[in-house]
């Protein structure tokens, strides 16, 4: 018993001088590791800034050059008279119903007649100045620019346009269709973030103007490189290379960051400046409260958590790639698999392809015979494209959305598609419930990145849908 006490208490003091000794090394070391992590969660935070906003904003982008490239506005431009006006109006009133923006216009460039949604709002005119923005865009170089400026239609108030040139065949211009974003959602998003994260975000072009803020008053009048903290970081603050940028101010002991993000789809760079030094106090604090308690907890359950995790690892990693229907795997294996095979895109000499698929009438399935029925149809389908697409990837990519990559070319992969459309449509349960699918295919070239290849594939499923849906489109 006395050596077995002996024992124990010479594991007692072993334990306890690795505790002293942790303690020691944590706290000559806090400030360098408070600084870290300062700088990671100012980085997170403007990363979850920089997401959302591009999110928002890229959205009415992809909208304009739908509306661009939309053949029945280029039909209608190329056989405009005033007895077809109501069929423009029309399509933008939809439009703008459709995803409830502030403002949603089309220009001729043959009449110069400015439509909107709700009518016929002028002929523009080089000689009125506000129609200045017209003829400054059609003289530049871009397909779509971002402009802040007041909508005439509606009492001046100050909107974000996204203005999108109309090309026919030849690359000659048609006109400019867009949208436009009260720029008051804007800033209630940036005063969401300003209030959650304690922090000054805005937008700015790359002179520096600003363009969105929470502050009225300085959109488009402020100048940051006016101001003496952006001036001294100079042309390093719109770096477009670089996913990220950040900078300190060494006169504040590192108290302060700024930190930049290029958004390449606005043209614009997202400047996020957070004061520290209440952060790293509260950090400070914590440190003092927090590590005994950590330690004493991580020596008692660092052996049976080590048992436990190597128990269930295995079986967590295979979970986190099952959908939770539990037939196909989930959007993270796709994304994991289509990184992969992009990253070795130069070396794979076979054709291969990325599709999205989407159910047709399935809420109106959830609303009329309940989720439990909806969840039966979803693991039908699921079923039914795992055994017509055995020998390729398809995962859920959430709701009633399908994504995956088959290792063919665009041709053959959409004859495949195409017989797992014939498939859904002719089943009985799901003829039943009206159900039938619409697919965007597209194949993969050697400059595609994720996000090239999953916008055509979207735009494919986007011309699906809109001809009238249970059809495969290849772009």
């Amino acid at each position: 018993m006395k050596q077995r006490n002996k024992v124990g208490l010479l594991i007692s003091l072993i334990i306890l001088i690795g505790i002293v000794a942790i303690v020691f090394f944590s706290f000559t070391t806090y400030s360098k590791i408070i600084k870290d992590d300062v700088l990671n969660i100012s980085k997170l935070t403007s990363t979850n800034i920089y997401s959302e906003i591009n999110n928002e904003l890229t959205k009415p982008i992809f909208v304009s050059l739908t509306m661009a490239n939309d053949s029945f506005v280029k039909q209608w431009l190329a056989q405009e008279d005033s007895q077809r006006n109501p069929e423009i109006i029309d399509y933008l009133e939809g439009i703008r119903s459709k995803y409830n923006y502030h403002s949603v216009f089309l220009i001729s460039a043959k009449s110069l007649n400015y439509f909107h949604y709700n009518g016929l709002f002028k002929t523009i005119s080089p000689q009125d100045e506000h129609d200045q923005w017209y003829y400054n865009f059609i003289n530049q170089d871009k397909l779509y620019i971002l402009d802040v400026d007041q909508d005439e239609v509606d009492n001046q108030r100050l909107t974000i346009f996204i203005n999108c040139k109309i090309l026919d065949d030849q690359g000659n211009l048609m006109g400019v269709a867009g949208v436009g974003i009260e720029m008051t959602y804007v800033q209630e998003l940036l005063e969401n973030f300003e209030r959650d994260y304690d922090l000054e975000a805005f937008l700015v072009d790359e002179t520096g103007l600003i363009q969105a803020h929470t502050n009225p008053n300085l959109i488009e009048n402020q100048n940051i490189n006016d101001l003496d903290i952006y001036a001294a970081i100079g042309p390093d603050l719109y770096n477009k290379t670089d996913t990220i940028n950040v900078f300190n101010d060494d006169d504040l002991y590192n108290q302060q960051y700024i930190i930049s993000h290029y958004i390449e789809e606005l043209d614009w760079t997202l400047i996020v400046r957070k004061d520290t030094s209440t952060l790293a106090q509260s950090f400070n604090r914590q440190l003092y409260y927090d590590l005994f308690v950590i330690i004493i907890v991580l020596a008692s359950v660092v052996i049976i958590v080590q048992r436990i995790i190597l128990k269930n690892d295995q079986l967590m990693n295979k979970l986190a790639l099952l959908d939770n229907l539990g037939i196909l795997s989930n959007r993270k294996d796709f994304d994991q698999h289509l990184e992969a095979i992009l990253t070795r895109n130069d070396e794979i000499n076979d054709p291969w392809s990325v599709f999205l698929m989407d159910l047709d009438h399935f809420k109106e399935v959830n609303d009329t015979h309940g989720h439990l029925q909806g969840d039966k149809i979803l693991k039908h389908v699921m079923t039914i494209c795992k055994a017509a697409l055995n020998d390729h990837l398809i995962t859920r990519w959430g709701g009633d959305e399908f994504s995956g990559i088959l290792y063919l070319s665009g041709v053959l992969a959409t004859e495949k598609l195409e017989a797992l459309r014939l498939k859904i449509t002719n089943d009985p349960m799901l003829s039943e419930f009206n159900i039938t699918v619409s697919i965007g295919v597209t194949q993969a070239i050697d400059i595609d990145t994720e996000d090239t290849i999953l916008r055509r594939a979207d735009k494919a499923l986007y011309e699906s849908k809109s001809n009238g849906k249970n059809q495969v489109t290849l772009l």
